[in-house]
């Protein structure tokens, strides 16, 4: 165990919404049997029916899921220990428990009590995926809800595991003027899987795109996307409950550092593992543990990804607590966020960057562990909601005196 993996099982002692200890145990024992499994997951574009199994063992796809209908309703702190452990074993797994868990919180959280029973008390498991942007949508507004005439969205991960898929539509009156952007929950049956995923890094994650041909979506599963970043959910009936009164971009933004943050972990844990056999070619060093320059990179690179985790910590307990308050979150505090995730992936990355740089030649051979989780932390940097560059641009914007110059705040 290194200084970075948590060893405290019960996770956050103030989550009051779920069992963490048993979700993070779980995970946690999980990771042997992942990092076995993670060139099958990688060729198969999409996790193993086993690995699925080993989820819904413990729960873990039903993390974000109302207790009302037998999920554990946890703390976004929980969320981010769990995701970043199952990270320290596949990358992959981790992205589609990330995302899978978001999108049923989106679930319960944008849509009203009608939509909520569809979703969770169903024959199948609740596991709902989704895509906030469309590359094509053609609606029109019918009696009782939108007819999607034809819809191509990208980036789907999760998708072939879904029974639901929540994908972004505009919003139109009867004469087809745009008035609002919207998402549309849409059983997984009415869904074309398009099978383009074939990528270098988080592979297993199957983010296919999609399309969707003349479907009926009914009011009832339609929700406005802007007042869901405002807050204005409709879900009354879970009032009650903080856990879905959480600040929706922030939420959005946070959970896709966590499967980055556990492959930091996975990084520092298999350099630090190979270290013993290696030398340093060309070199006085026949143990590069005994070169200077090892212990400079392995002590930066600690130090970033533990930075990653001090900030995301801080942000996932800033989330709770602001919903627990009953008070939506700051405007500016929500910039915050979209900033510092996208700096703590960067710290992220430059850690695993510099970690698989001192594996030396070895990172050229595909069979390498490190060469995966290299690709996995690249790929994973590039989502265009933790992009630094943008996010610290929307933030300075905002300090100066500027708009956002995004919606999604």
């Amino acid at each position: 165990m290194t200084s970075l993996q948590r060893s405290d099982l019960p996770g956050n002692p103030s989550d009051t919404f779920g069992n963490s200890a048993s979700l993070l145990a779980h995970a946690r024992s999980l990771v042997p049997a992942l990092k076995e499994r993670s060139k099958e997951t990688a060729g198969l574009g999409r996790l193993p029916e086993l690995t699925l199994a080993d989820l819904d063992a413990g729960g873990l796809l039903g993390m974000t899921i109302p207790r009302r209908y037998g999920g554990s309703q946890v703390s976004v702190r929980t969320f981010l220990d769990v995701v970043a452990e199952i990270g320290r074993g596949d990358a992959s797994v981790a992205w589609v428990t990330a995302l899978t868990n978001i999108t049923n919180w989106c679930a319960a959280s944008f849509f009203g009590e009608e939509a909520a029973k569809e979703v969770f008390c169903g024959a199948k498991p609740a596991r709902v995926v989704g895509v906030l942007s469309p590359r094509k949508a053609v609606v029109r507004k019918v009696e009782g809800g939108y007819l999607i005439e034809e819809g191509v969205w990208g980036f789907n991960s999760g998708v072939y595991h879904a029974t639901w898929d929540m994908l972004g539509i505009p919003l139109v009156d009867e004469h087809g003027k745009v008035l609002d952007q919207g998402a549309a929950l849409i059983p997984i049956e009415q869904v074309q899987i398009l099978n383009d995923w074939n990528v270098i890094g988080i592979s297993g994650s199957g983010s296919s795109s999609v399309s969707v041909s003349n479907v009926f979506v009914p009011d009832s599963r339609i929700a406005s996307v802007s007042q869901a970043i405002e807050g204005n959910y409709q879900s009354t009936h879970l009032e009650g409950e903080s856990a879905y009164r959480a600040a929706c971009m922030p939420m959005l933004a946070i959970i896709l550092a966590f499967p980055a943050l556990g492959l930091g972990v996975a990084a520092l844990e298999t350099f630090l593992e190979t270290l013993p056999r290696r030398g340093i070619q060309y070199s006085w060093y026949s143990k590069q543990a005994d070169a200077p320059v090892t212990h400079l990179v392995v002590g930066e690179a600690s130090a970033k990804i533990d930075a990653a985790r001090v900030i995301l910590e801080r942000h996932a307990d800033t989330i709770d607590a602001s919903a627990a308050s009953g008070v939506y979150m700051d405007y500016l505090e929500r910039a915050k966020v979209r900033r510092d995730v996208g700096y703590a992936e960067t710290l992220i990355w430059q850690a695993v960057d510099m970690l698989a740089s001192a594996s030396g030649g070895s990172l050229a051979s595909a069979n390498n562990p490190m060469t995966k989780i290299w690709q996995d932390a690249r790929v994973a940097s590039l989502h265009g909601i933790v992009n630094p560059s943008l996010n610290f641009e929307t933030y300075g914007r905002l300090l100066c005196g500027n708009t956002a110059g995004t919606p999604f705040i």
